[in-house]
């Protein structure tokens, strides 16, 4: 149904978007303001806790995860066999030598909140994203709107502020030191043709007026046919790129081209420290996060005490021949989907949004697999997650309706080889949809931008 938004409030807050950049490019590349809610999501403050509180521990268990070469390449090898886009990463991470020292992560680890059998809120991940986290300046945009709307009596809960933009730059210009060279840049991977070209140049630009780091925008195929490796150092400009930043890369379509993986190649055979490299990119996989789930696996990374708080947030994931039961039967985990469609989602090995298969749609492509395509896939168990009205604003539109939100928590973790350096919950990312939409990305045109309040 239509919300009833007073129309000059509703034109204030668009306003407020435009003025402060909160703004994106849409499908057609026409400049809009991005999607965002009119009333911030609410949670305990116990619950908001408990994610801010796992994420450094997910931090360094993804650092463990991405520095057990053994770990990644024999659970991911059989995957490899029907990904040609996770073969052609393996590759790189096998010929890699070891050129660097240190490992940075950007990360951002997505829930929903879900009753369980207490009737309290529980945390259940949806993923943990390793590579191209967006939204840090957006969201920081988006809090202050909605701080603007409660100052003037729009709003009827006080916010939970929001800056997960000043973490991260904070932390890039501390990777930056540690690499220690004068003339150092940030080198950002981007797409050529980038909706959310303002979420990045908020970073860029507050890297510049906080620490005078400049940053150079180039493709994949940019770096193969302009950058060089000079004595280990990936040069760029003329610039010694001591940053790689890869806000693209995620994605097969990023490598339409010979010349982007050998992009790639010449960033991970180079000095410059990536973020992510491609071993902790492989660590994001889903295979990675299906293997985890069970807590023999868990607790070789990770502290005996931590090993309950992260499993409590897992929901079941699944191989596609993996016997499970049903109704007292055993049957494939494949089979069992056919009966209930709506129970599971089926994820490829991808990040970015859109990629994943609901309902019938993913019925029929289970039905047309076959046995040795079964590992590009996993089968994970559809989180029930708490509803709420929200009011969503969509190009200048207004729906109010049922809705679920995502919130993730963003983290930054340094290490030098073994020793961890940084390692912090730096602000959170709220996308909020309606409750029957399957998809959460906001750029990929899913979901809305949000905040969040504690009651």
């Amino acid at each position: 149904m239509q919300a009833i938004v007073a129309p000059n409030r509703l034109e204030e807050a668009i306003d407020f978007a435009l003025m402060h950049g909160l703004i994106k490019f849409n499908a057609g590349f026409q400049l809009v303001h991005a999607p965002f809610s009119l009333t911030p999501y609410s949670l305990s403050k116990d619950t908001l806790d408990q994610m801010v509180t796992l994420t450094p521990i997910f931090n360094e268990l993804m650092l463990r995860i991405a520095s057990n070469r053994d770990f990644l390449i024999n659970y991911l090898e059989q995957t490899a066999h029907t990904d040609e886009f996770v073969k052609n990463l393996i590759a790189i991470y096998i010929e890699k030598e070891i050129t660097q020292p240190y490992q940075f992560l950007i990360g951002r680890n997505d829930f929903m909140l879900a009753v369980n059998s207490s009737g309290l809120l529980q945390p259940k991940q949806v993923e943990y994203n390793t590579i191209s986290v967006s939204f840090p300046y957006l969201s920081v945009q988006l809090n202050q709107l909605h701080q603007f709307l409660y100052e003037h009596q729009a709003l009827g809960q006080k916010l939970v502020a929001n800056d997960p933009l000043t973490g991260i730059v904070d932390a890039i210009a501390l990777v930056i030191r540690q690499y220690d060279h004068p003339e150092s840049c940030v080198l950002q991977i981007v797409q050529t043709r980038e909706q959310n070209l303002f979420d990045q140049r908020g970073g860029e630009y507050l890297l510049w007026q906080k620490y005078r780091i400049p940053t150079i925008r180039m493709t994949l195929e940019d770096v193969a046919n302009h950058a060089v490796c000079r004595e280990g150092h990936l040069m760029v400009q003329g610039k010694i790129a001591a940053v790689t930043y890869l806000r693209a890369g995620y994605s097969p379509a990023d490598y339409q081209t010979e010349d982007a993986w050998k992009g790639r190649r010449l960033i991970e055979s180079s000095s410059s420290i990536s973020v992510p490299s491609v071993a902790m990119q492989l660590a994001g996989m889903k295979k990675i996060q299906q293997v985890l789930t069970d807590s023999r696996v868990l607790q070789e990374f990770v502290k005996v005490e931590n090993v309950q708080k992260i499993a409590e947030t897992f929901v079941g994931m699944y191989q596609l021949d993996e016997t499970l039961e049903s109704k007292g039967q055993a049957d494939l985990a494949k089979n069992i989907v056919r009966h209930f469609p709506d129970k599971y989602v089926l994820k490829p090995q991808r990040e970015g949004g859109g990629n994943n298969f609901f309902d019938q749609e993913m019925v029929t492509l289970l039905q047309s697999l076959n046995k040795e395509e079964y590992p590009a896939y996993i089968l994970m168990e559809r989180i029930e997650a708490q509803e709420h009205q929200a009011i969503l604003v969509v190009e200048g539109k207004t729906q109010e309706t049922s809705c679920i939100s995502e919130v993730g928590c963003y983290g930054v973790c340094l290490a030098k080889e073994n020793d961890i350096l940084l390692n912090q919950d730096v602000g959170y990312l709220v996308r909020t949809k309606a409750a029957d939409q399957n998809e959460g990305g906001v750029c990929a045109g899913y979901a809305c931008l949000n905040s969040l309040c504690v009651d």
